[in-house]
């Protein structure tokens, strides 16, 4: 752990002599507060945590940069870790230092190409109709079942035509002597023209011992203070013994602007799953507040709660509910 620490002292203290020299911005988010939530365990019992990774918005400290080629091309590139607010701690038991993202790739005219550790199309895609649009991220299902978030070893392309945004990803996996297992393969497009949004996104990926199968479509509406957003994920893991899984979410929602500095917002979620046949589902509805102190800083509230049904019950809890309460800085 020194040693990441070490890593990013040293990052932070150049990052102001770079950013005269080749654009690099230093950037983050913190988010500390209070989250209360029933039935955890089998045993029925509470949990009371200050400790988080972001309970409305994830914590990432990150630095993006770029240098002009000339001619409309460019060089970009984006290095991002996340922690625990409570601890000081990286947000992944894996110790990864940019767990978030880690990627380099060329902008111009025709599009962009990254290469790294970077977010799978289906993410980009379905943040557009999320109601919340990933706040809340470890409480609501959508981000966390956009095909495994992110994917190592990624060359993503993106291209933005009018109204239309394409993407195509390709993330081999690096086996050697069979090109294609653990590789994912993904296309998505989306539409955004004045108050209407909507897109879809088609993800594959070949592991060993199974196949993983996801799609995504979903749209959103805004205007006069108002937007609604509705969504549908499905995705089929079919493996070599049989043991085949599926997972489908859905979701509805909407938020209202009430003032200038306070926006209201409600869903619904639904997810689903069979594994082996065995049925499970966990139906969530959720009600969130914001008052922006200002564009950067912000108090949240959020009550929730979810019904358990199969094999998504906790032993025999067949109910959750959470309540949350704190603040977000934007830097």
């Amino acid at each position: 752990m020194n040693k990441y620490i070490l890593v990013l002292t040293v990052c932070a203290a150049l990052a102001g002599a770079a950013q005269a020299q080749s654009g690099v911005t230093m950037y983050g988010s913190i988010d500390g507060g209070l989250r209360n939530q029933t039935n955890v365990d089998a045993a029925g019992g509470s949990k009371l945590s200050v400790g988080s990774n972001g309970q409305y918005y994830p914590n990432r400290l990150g630095f993006i940069g770029s240098e002009d080629l000339g001619d409309g091309l460019k060089v970009q590139f984006k290095l991002e870790s996340g922690f625990n607010t409570g601890t000081g701690a990286l947000d992944n038991a894996a110790g990864r230092l940019f767990n978030r993202s880690s990627w380099v790739g060329l902008a111009g005219s025709l599009g962009q190409v990254n290469f790294g550790h970077q977010y799978t199309i289906a993410f980009f895609t379905a943040n557009d109709y999320d109601p919340f649009n990933y706040k809340y991220a470890y409480i609501i299902p959508v981000s966390a079942a956009t095909a495994g978030g992110r994917y190592d070893n990624s060359i993503q392309y993106t291209g933005t035509f009018g109204a239309y945004k394409v993407r195509a990803e390709y993330a081999p996996g690096e086996k050697p002597g069979s090109a294609g297992t653990n590789t994912a393969k993904a296309v998505g497009l989306s539409y955004l023209d004045g108050p209407l949004n909507w897109g879809g996104a088609y993800s594959s990926r070949d592991v060993e011992g199974f196949s993983d199968k996801h799609y995504t479509v979903g749209a959103a509406y805004k205007g006069g203070g108002w937007r609604v957003a509705a969504g549908y994920m499905d995705d089929k893991l079919a493996t070599a013994s049989g043991v085949d899984s599926t997972t489908k979410n859905a979701w509805g929602g909407l938020s209202y602007e009430v003032a200038p500095q306070i926006v209201v917002s409600g869903a619904y979620y639904q997810t689903k799953t069979a594994v082996a046949g065995i049925a499970g589902a966990r139906k969530l509805a959720m009600l969130g507040v914001v008052y922006y102190l200002s564009k950067r800083s912000n108090l949240y509230a959020d009550i929730d709660y979810a019904r358990l049904s199969g094999r998504a019950r906790i032993g025999t809890q067949t109910s959750q509910t959470g309540i949350s309460v704190g603040i977000d800085h934007l830097f």
